[in-house]
């Protein structure tokens, strides 16, 4: 019986699934998340033992298929293969970005713009090979239209600006007991800030009936569209589809920006696991892959 492990590691939630080749899924769990681009090679290494150490035992892993947050350069890929190489080391080690493995559980090998929203956003146009075209993320503080983290940043600062009505904006910051030099320590001086501000968002979607939290996401899921999807030469004509738990918690406000700005989203899925199952679950990809892509 061949093995494969499947890692889906965003910034707040790392997933795992152990694969026999008939698709049988022997293990499944979850860890902290992991930013490849962010975390140091000592956090993530202590991360993957724990994880090896919940697996079945006796049970050999074969390959090992990581798609990860901040894995978006041939270096940071290599680290992590690496780390992943030292825990496993007689598994063959296959590390992608986190886009490719969006693009892999929404669309398998069909075409298509596949997008992030989660903690941060991505997109990337997918020819049902590979990413053919990609608008940077940028991060969260450049970029990442969308995203739990771009949300949060925006919930926070109008809170602190006295944008917000007086009752939410009390509510919110009562509940979760924040005065603006705590914020200003997470945010500038603390790990993870983008983690941090995307904390809050269950508070926007608590109170997504008042009219500024509503447009609050509103605005924020149309800038997405206007400054990533809208950048792909006819974007208009490709299926789109998402996948992060910020388009699923969002799905009706997603959608109707989607159809008032003109694009045709065909899935929307809180994780790309259940996608990612089915895409390696195929016994032919068996040693079948790429190094690195």
């Amino acid at each position: 019986m061949k093995t494969r492990l499947i890692a889906d590691a965003g910034s707040t939630k790392l997933e795992w699934a152990f694969l026999a080749t008939d698709s049988a899924v022997l293990s499944s769990f979850t860890s902290a998340g992991i930013n490849a681009l962010l975390a140091d090679p000592d956090s993530i290494a202590a991360s993957f033992r724990d994880a090896s150490s919940k697996l079945p035992e006796g049970i050999p892993v074969d390959e090992v298929h990581y798609y990860g947050a901040g894995c978006a350069t041939p270096s940071i890929c290599d680290k992590i293969s690496g780390i992943l190489s030292k825990v496993w080391e007689k598994a063959q080690v296959f590390v992608y970005s986190d886009l490719m493995g969006a693009a892999r559980a929404l669309f398998g090998e069909e075409k298509g713009i596949a997008c992030i929203l989660g903690t941060g956003s991505n997109s990337g146009l997918y020819d049902g090979t590979r990413i053919v075209d990609q608008i940077p993320s940028l991060g969260f503080i450049l970029g990442d239209e969308g995203s739990g983290a771009a949300l949060g940043k925006r919930l926070v600062s109008d809170a602190l600006k006295r944008q917000l009505p007086e009752g939410i904006r009390k509510n919110f910051l009562e509940k979760y007991s924040l005065i603006p030099q705590e914020i200003l320590d997470r945010v500038y001086r603390q790990s993870a800030p983008n983690r941090f501000l995307a904390s809050f968002v269950p508070f926007l979607s608590e109170n997504i009936w008042d009219h500024h939290v509503y447009s609050l996401v509103h605005e924020e899921l149309t800038r997405f569209f206007h400054r990533n999807i809208a950048m792909y030469p006819e974007a208009h004509s490709h299926e789109i589809s998402f996948t992060g738990s910020i388009a699923f918690y969002f799905e009706k406000i997603l959608k109707e920006v989607a159809s008032s700005l003109g694009y045709r989203v065909t899935a929307i899925t809180a994780t790309p696991m259940d996608g990612l199952i089915k895409y390696h679950g195929k016994t032919n990809r068996f040693g079948n892959e790429k190094k690195a892509l």
